[in-house]
């Protein structure tokens, strides 16, 4: 894959009664306690879960078992004990990290997770089973009595909803139940390249295991990736590159130099970015994902011919490897320079299988094959395309932009007018809507 396609022009996510979280690149889904009260202010009160150490290595999904019972938790009816399917977890699992909060201790509210808790201390004193206790909130305000007694002199961590907790957790985790710490690389639009990043992350922590905290700073990068804060996330993925250079001066780092690039970009801050992919050509000069990102680097700096001659030697060098977004970005990157594309290039571009691709990458897609339909001159089919992209809301500016335009070759400016005044409703909603831009096209 090439960089980013071209515009034309432990991660815990919260929901009721459900965790996941990202463990060595895999989202693993662990299962969750009910608290005796419907999610409490909107905050998960408590969550236990239990662990079942399987194979060695790392933490992986098909090496970790884990139950998750969200599914059917609100059917489940309180009573004065806890059900067979929890009972038979809990005395098959080897760990259990027990979550601790106000509500979750509280004798009424957390009635469930008492009970759940109650059992699982039952059957440490019969068996072989490993307490991971953990807070959420101010330790201070909760009271340690019944089944929580005896845990309170085994706390291991506090946990706040921020990344440097939530990876610090993980990290105890897999220190734990005596796993290799891998820090979860996501897929991301702007990042194709993210397994073989992934890849090359494994490979460093596998060989370099007595340094987890170079590790949990590609974590905490992680979480402030996804999250799109990318001055943290680029000042993280900077130290981890200068850490490496410190602790690991065997290891050069390759696609770690790529991200930095692809978030210093992100920041409008496109000489360093430059940099920063010229230091990751040093190792792998011919690359695909070096050159497709001063590729896209060029084309945001709007130097279109030397973007071009970046998309067109990956085609051409680019035997064996899947050049699509190469040949998508040269496509995109003529239509801005006003340079007709062949017939080959035009069947291409309308017959991109754009189900492989996040909702980013597929208006992308659309909005090409939309600016060769204007191109045309095709008004007619232009708006249908348009409202095909809007019907299955995958719409941004540009495609209002086109839509507009079909509208206003064929004389019907009043339409032209209603579009963009919905667009401007919609765009409170829609982050993909920019307002200013918007604001410009009602000037016809």
């Amino acid at each position: 894959m090439t960089g980013s396609l071209t515009s034309v022009g432990m991660n815990f996510k919260y929901g009721y009664n459900k965790i996941y979280k990202n463990l060595n690149g895999f989202t693993t889904t662990m299962n969750t306690t009910m608290d005796g009260a419907n999610n409490v202010n909107g905050v998960i009160p408590n969550f236990n879960f239990a662990l079942t150490s399987t194979g060695d290595g790392t933490i992986n999904s098909d090496r970790l078992d884990v139950w998750d019972y969200s599914d059917i938790v609100e059917s489940i009816e309180l009573g004065e004990v806890i059900g067979e399917r929890l009972i038979s977890e809990i005395n098959h699992c080897t760990h259990i990290v027990v979550v601790i909060s106000n509500n979750s201790s509280d004798p009424e509210i957390g009635r469930f997770c008492r009970m759940e808790v109650e059992y699982a201390l039952t059957r440490r004193k019969n068996g072989n089973l490993t307490f991971l206790p953990v807070i959420i909130g101010d330790r201070n305000e909760l009271k340690f009595d019944g089944p929580y007694r005896e845990l309170e002199q085994t706390l291991s961590e506090d946990l706040t909803l921020t990344p440097e907790s939530i990876v610090i957790l993980t990290v105890k985790i897999c220190q734990l139940i005596g796993k290799v710490y891998i820090p979860p690389i996501e897929a991301h639009q702007k990042m194709p390249f993210w397994k073989l990043f992934r890849k090359e992350v494994e490979e460093i922590a596998h060989t370099n295991q007595k340094h987890v905290e170079i590790m949990m700073i590609l974590g905490e990068f992680n979480e402030h990736y996804r999250k799109a804060e990318m001055e943290r996330a680029q000042f993280l993925i900077n130290y981890f590159i200068t850490t490496c250079a410190y602790k690991v001066p065997g290891y050069k780092p390759f696609y770690p130099w790529i991200v930095k690039a692809v978030c210093i970009t992100e920041l409008g801050m496109f000489d360093e970015a430059m940099k920063s992919y010229e230091a990751a050509q040093k190792i792998h000069p011919d690359d695909q994902d070096v050159i497709g990102g001063i590729g896209t680097l060029y084309f945001r700096t709007h130097q279109y011919q030397k973007a071009a001659a970046c998309f067109e030697q990956i085609i051409l060098k680019s035997t064996t490897e899947d050049v699509t977004n190469a040949r998508i970005n040269l496509i995109i990157t003529k239509q801005a320079m006003g340079v007709s594309i062949s017939r080959d290039e035009e069947k291409f571009l309308f017959d991109v299988d754009i189900q492989q691709y996040p909702n980013d990458l597929k208006t992308a897609v659309l909005n090409a094959q939309g600016m060769q339909l204007k191109i045309k001159k095709n008004y007619e089919a232009l708006e249908n395309h348009c409202i095909s992209v809007m019907t299955n809301d995958l719409h941004d500016t540009i495609t209002i932009r086109l839509l507009q335009i079909s509208y206003v070759n064929r004389g019907m400016k009043e339409k032209a007018r209603e579009i963009v005044i919905k667009a401007l409703e919609d765009a409170e909603g829609n982050p993909r809507l920019d307002k200013d831009i918007l604001k410009t096209f009602q000037e016809l």
